[in-house]
């Protein structure tokens, strides 16, 4: 996979910015980690290194046959400043919570801090035997079960998600700051001179129908219930292996409502991610009844329920409204990427997604005229 000299920018959508970093030699990082991993007694004979998948924040790479190193070179996650140690110390965090459950990845060790021959940070977990989610029914079971595991660890006092607070932040009213936020990531595109009048009038209904509901927020703590929530479940972040489905990936992670795992997961936007899939009702109905049964707790489900019907489309309209001002905000990047072939992909999907912008706003409309 070709990365030589591939610049990177942190794209900060909200402030409609883009900062251009050091360009990063692949080649090199790869050399300079298998310097620095040789360092310690377990890899001093034994450092293969293979890489795996890069892209804006990340380089992956297999580590002999059963280890795994995600270096931190960027994040475009605004929570995190564009300081990528943040984002170091914020998965070790949560994988430490994690430990012994086989939810994710075990951690094995850990580089917060750059140093002056590795100017990144990065962690070294398993490697995980799987492949990426299908939506098949196996594949919606696996995934409902692991996502009842990580909603219900509060039930265990082992796992109080209070540990995890201020590192990973907590999210009190999630309906608020997500039609916020989903205001914030379409801004760019309604105050771009390129703006469509279809796409406009499609962000505009659609968040006005988000501002009706709310009122329904209320649930949310009349029938409380906070967990670790991972928040990014497009279908790279699964690996599905024949017994079971992992979560990866958790940079976007929070503490708060379980529904906004639901409602990311099935969010239109996120599934089209997949080869264009579109989720049937039937299927979408069967993934809920399978993590509901897997929950293993009726007052939970309950709780869960209600907690659903009113925050379930509201991860979907943050998606919609990222897509349309990503489109504004890093075209540029993934076409000054040319000599990438996951940035290529990027920008062919990110294109793609206009077409069915259409077809996103149909579905969430309909969702919210659902009551979730």
């Amino acid at each position: 996979m070709s990365g030589q000299g591939l610049a990177r920018r942190v794209i900060d959508v909200t402030e409609k910015r883009a900062i251009v970093s050091i360009p990063i030699d692949i080649a090199q990082v790869r050399t300079s980690l298998q310097a620095q991993l040789q360092k310690k007694p377990r890899y001093a004979q034994n450092c293969n290194l293979h890489l795996l998948a890069h892209g804006e924040a990340n380089l992956i790479f297999r580590l002999n046959q059963h280890e795994l190193v995600r270096v931190a070179v960027n994040t475009p996650n605004k929570r995190f400043g564009g300081n990528f140690s943040r984002v170091t110390q914020f998965e070790k965090t949560i994988l430490l919570y994690l430990q012994g459950t086989d939810i994710g990845h075990q951690l094995h060790d850990a580089q917060t801090e750059p140093t002056d021959d590795f100017p990144y940070t990065f962690l070294i977990t398993n490697y995980l035997e799987g492949r990426s989610l299908n939506y098949s029914h196996s594949d919606l079971e696996k995934a409902a079960a692991t996502l009842a595991q990580l909603h219900r660890l509060p039930l265990n006092s082992d796992y109080d998600p209070q540990v995890l607070i201020p590192t990973v932040p907590k999210v009190d009213a999630p309906l608020t700051l997500f039609y916020q936020e989903a205001k914030d990531y379409a801004q760019p595109y309604l105050d771009s001179p390129n703006a469509e009048s279809e796409i406009v009038a499609m962000i505009r209904a659609v968040l006005e129908k988000a501002e009706d509901h709310l009122s329904a927020e209320r649930l949310l703590s009349d029938y409380p219930h906070v967990c670790l929530v991972h928040s990014d479940h497009t279908y790279e972040n699964w690996v599905v292996g024949e017994k079971q489905a992992f979560l990866v990936d958790w940079e976007w992670a929070e503490v708060g409502s379980p529904a906004g795992d639901l409602g990311h997961f099935l969010s239109p936007v996120t599934v089209r991610r997949r080869q264009d899939y579109r989720l049937p009702e039937s299927d979408r109905a069967f993934f809920l009844d399978r993590y509901y049964q897997a929950l293993d707790d009726p007052e939970l489900a309950r709780r869960i329920e209600r907690h659903f019907a009113a925050f379930g489309p509201f991860p979907a309209l943050r998606s919609f409204c990222w897509t349309a001002g990503y489109w504004i905000t890093a075209n540029r990047w993934y076409e000054d990427a040319e000599d990438s072939p996951s940035a290529a992909e990027r920008l062919r999907r990110l294109n793609h997604s206009r077409q069915l912008f259409p077809e996103f706003y149909e579905e969430l409309m309909a969702w919210f005229d659902e009551g979730g």
